[in-house]
């Protein structure tokens, strides 16, 4: 593998899935290419003079860019298996796509929404996601927004719109982004390659609120105030902490995006 083809895999995959990928790059020599916006498909695989070729629509969002991938990785396959002519998007192909898939989606790699509906759609997989319906407004959902922003480019506290929802910025781990919808307070922790728009609005907000310290940034066991009160952080439940009061030493439930001071 050489430099060039590793930054275009990370250019174009998300990022926990580009060795898995280049595996397949590697091992069948793969002649891979970033085709321009094609209408009709977002992929297609050939093989001609001993060549196994691949291309796959450059517009695509790192996880409609994966799924188109593996969909001709699967094609490659059931050419290097079959014994005879089969059909095109057969019992074959559907059986490949679904194994070349089940790394990818009991990884961790999609979100929770999008790989139950990509596990659903693998129980008979149609010859293009435009087939099914619910997967494709899910895999094509940036398309129509191709200039938007990555959310691993956000600052901590920094608010985002996704999928009609409202987030806000957490943390930044690993490979992911840990982020709270605003409406039911639930945690999600997103792909650093995911196409979101900002709340332009919130970006000198956004940095002014990461310098302060709230209770999510405190490890277990921290003394703080809050309210003229000192508490001490005892356990995460979810969205809240756990907290006693030492003046008076009863426990209360404290949301994790208060601000407080923490103390030495």
């Amino acid at each position: 593998m050489g430099p060039k083809e590793e930054q275009i895999f990370n250019k174009y995959f998300p990022k926990e899935s580009v060795a898995y990928c280049l595996g397949f790059w590697s091992k069948y020599k793969i002649q891979f290419t970033i085709s321009k916006p094609r209408k009709s498909v977002y992929g297609n695989y050939i093989y001609r003079a001993g060549i196994h070729s691949i291309s796959v629509n450059g517009d695509l969002n790192p996880e409609a860019f994966l799924v188109t991938y593996l969909h001709e990785v699967a094609h490659l396959l059931v050419h290097v298996d079959a014994k005879k002519r089969v059909l095109p998007h057969g019992k074959e192909w559907q059986n490949h796509f679904r194994e070349v898939m089940k790394p990818m989606i009991f990884g961790g790699i999609f979100l929770k929404e999008m790989a139950e509906r990509l596990w659903l759609h693998l129980q008979s997989p149609k010859a293009t996601s435009c087939s099914d319906p619910d997967l494709h407004k899910l895999l094509m959902k940036t398309e129509e927004a191709p200039e938007g922003t990555m959310v691993e480019s956000l600052l901590p506290q920094q608010k985002f719109i996704y999928d009609s929802r409202t987030f806000m910025v957490l943390r930044k781990l690993r490979t992911r982004i840990e982020c709270l919808e605003i409406k039911n307070s639930q945690i999600y922790r997103f792909n650093a390659q995911t196409r979101i728009r900002v709340w332009d609005q919130d970006l000198e907000i956004a940095k002014e609120t990461a310098k302060k310290r709230y209770i999510h940034h405190l490890p277990i066991g921290s003394r703080f105030k809050w309210n003229q009160r000192h508490f001490l952080l005892h356990e995460k439940r979810r969205t809240r902490f756990l907290c006693e009061d030492l003046s008076n030493g009863k426990r209360y439930l404290i949301n994790q995006m208060v601000s407080v001071d923490e103390l030495s």
